[in-house]
C-alpha cells in the first residue's frame, strides 16, 4: 500500500488554497475587466488629456461645469444645460426641485467659497466638486448651508460631486442639527460610476452624454462635451481597481500572514507552471523533432523551440512561446534572415499552401508567422498542429 501524503507543517494545504481561491475569484474577475476596459479606452486627439498638469486640479471640473451650467456662459445654449441637470437631480436622485423657481438662474463659483452655487428665485443648490479627491474642511458643509440661509434662499439640494466612489462627507464636529439638516437635502453623486449599462445615475450618463446629444447643432460645444465626457471616463476609470485592492489586502492580512502565505505559494505556482509547460512540449517532442534538427528550451525557460538548417541552407526555427494565458507559434529564419529580407520562411509557408493561417509578427521581426492557442482549452490543438505542422514541413522540405 502506497504512503499517502503527509502535510508539512506551516506549509498551506489544498484546503487552503481552495478557500482562498473562492473568496478572491469574484474580485479577480472585477480587476481583470477593469483592466480590460482600461487597455481598450484611447480617447484619441483629447485637448484635456494634452493639458493633463490641469486637469488633475480640483478647480478644473468646477471652471468646466460652471461654464456648461451657466445660462449666460459662452455655449450659447441659455436655460438648456442647467435644466438638464436638474432634470437629471430630479429623475435620478430624486432631488425635490421645481424647474419654474431656476427660470431666471445665475450660476456663481466661489461664492462664499462655495465651488458652485445656483441661485434661483428665492431656492439654491450648492454643487461641492470632490472629482479630483479633495478632503473636506472642518464643517464645510453646514456652513455653506448656513451662509445660504443667511442670505435669503432655501436650499434644495447639497450635491457632493466625487469621481468615483460613493463615499459621505466628513461629519466630524458636527451638531445633530447640522447633520440632520444636511442629510435631507444630500445627494452623493458619482462623476462615473464604471458601468456601461442603461442606469444614468452618474454624472457622465445622466447628464454630460444628454448634453451631446441635445447639442447637435452646436458642434463646437457638442466637442468640448465629449471630450470631457472622455476625460471623466478615464479618470473614473484608473481608480476603478482601488476598492478592490482594499477587499484584496482586508483578505491577505487575515489570519496572521497565513493568506499572504498562501498567495504566494499560490504565485510561486503559478510561476512554474509556465516552465512545466514548456518542459512538456519539449517532451513531448524531444525524440522526433524532424524535420528540425533539435528541440531546446530557451535560458528564459518560457520557450522551447526547433531549429536547423532545413531548406537551402537557411536557419529556420519553430517557437513556441509560452504565456499565462496562452501559447504563440511562430515560425521564422533565425540568424540568416531576422527580418525575413530573403523570405525563406514565408516561401515555405507558401510552397505549403498555408501561409493564410499565419499573421505576420509585428516589427522589427517581420519575418515571423504566429498563430495564437488559448491556455488551457486549446492546449491540445496546439500540439496537433505542431504535429502536423511537422509533418506537412518535413514533405513540403524533402520535395525541394
Amino acid at each position: 500500500m502506497s504512503p499517502q501524503p503527509t502535510h508539512v507543517e506551516g506549509l498551506p494545504t489544498g484546503a487552503d488554497y481552495a478557500v482562498l481561491l473562492q473568496r478572491i475569484e469574484p474580485l479577480a474577475q472585477k480587476y481583470e475587466a477593469n483592466l480590460e476596459r482600461q487597455n481598450v479606452d484611447d480617447i484619441g486627439f483629447n485637448l484635456f488629456e494634452l493639458i493633463s498638469d490641469q486637469y488633475y486640479r480640483e478647480t478644473f471640473h468646477s471652471d468646466i461645469l460652471n461654464a456648461l451650467l451657466d445660462p449666460d456662459g459662452k455655449h450659447g445654449e441659455k436655460q438648456k444645460y442647467l435644466n438638464f441637470f436638474l432634470e437629471f437631480l430630479r429623475s435620478q436622485h430624486e432631488a425635490k426641485i421645481k424647474l419654474s423657481d431656476y427660470s431666471n438662474a445665475q450660476v456663481k463659483k466661489e461664492e462664499g467659497r462655495i465651488d458652485i452655487l445656483i441661485k434661483g428665485c428665492k431656492h439654491a443648490i450648492i454643487i461641492e466638486n470632490k472629482i479630483n479627491g479633495a478632503t473636506d474642511q472642518p464643517r464645510q458643509l453646514p456652513d455653506y448651508l448656513r451662509k445660504v440661509k443667511d442670505d435669503g434662499y432655501d436650499c434644495d439640494a447639497i450635491i457632493y460631486l466625487r469621481l468615483h466612489e460613493d463615499a459621505p462627507p466628513d461629519m466630524a464636529n458636527w451638531t445633530y442639527d447640522e447633520r440632520r439638516e444636511v442629510k435631507a437635502i444630500l445627494k452623493r453623486i458619482c462623476a462615473y460610476d464604471g458601468s456601461d449599462d442603461e442606469t444614468k445615475k452618474d454624472l457622465l450618463k445622466g447628464w454630460i452624454l444628454k448634453c451631446i446629444d441635445e447639442s447637435k447643432e452646436n458642434s463646437n460645444v457638442q466637442h468640448i462635451l465629449r471630450q470631457y465626457g472622455d476625460i471623466i471616463k478615464k479618470l473614473g476609470r484608473s481608480i476603478m481597481n482601488k476598492p478592490i485592492m482594499e477587499k484584496f489586502y482586508e483578505i491577505i492580512v487575515e489570519g496572521e500572514g497565513e493568506n499572504l502565505k498562501t498567495a504566494l505559494s499560490l504565485k510561486k505556482m503559478l510561476d512554474d507552471l509556465i516552465l512545466y509547460r514548456v518542459q512538456n512540449i519539449f517532451d513531448k517532442f524531444k525524440d522526433d523533432s524532424t524535420p528540425f534538427d533539435k528541440i531546446r528550451i530557451t535560458a528564459g525557460r518560457d520557450d522551447a523551440y526547433f531549429e536547423g538548417r532545413i531548406w537551402k541552407d537557411a536557419n529556420l526555427g519553430l517557437d513556441i512561446v509560452v504565456g499565462p494565458k496562452s501559447y504563440s507559434f511562430r515560425f521564422w529564419d533565425k540568424e540568416d534572415d531576422s527580418k525575413g529580407s530573403k523570405g525563406h520562411a514565408k516561401a515555405l509557408l507558401q510552397k505549403m499552401d498555408c501561409l493564410n493561417d499565419y499573421t505576420p509578427y509585428a516589427a522589427p521581426n517581420t519575418g515571423w508567422f504566429c498563430k495564437e492557442f488559448a491556455f488551457p482549452s486549446e492546449e491540445k490543438d496546439l500540439i496537433k498542429h505542431i504535429t502536423d505542422f511537422k509533418k506537412k514541413l518535413a514533405e513540403t522540405v524533402a520535395s525541394g
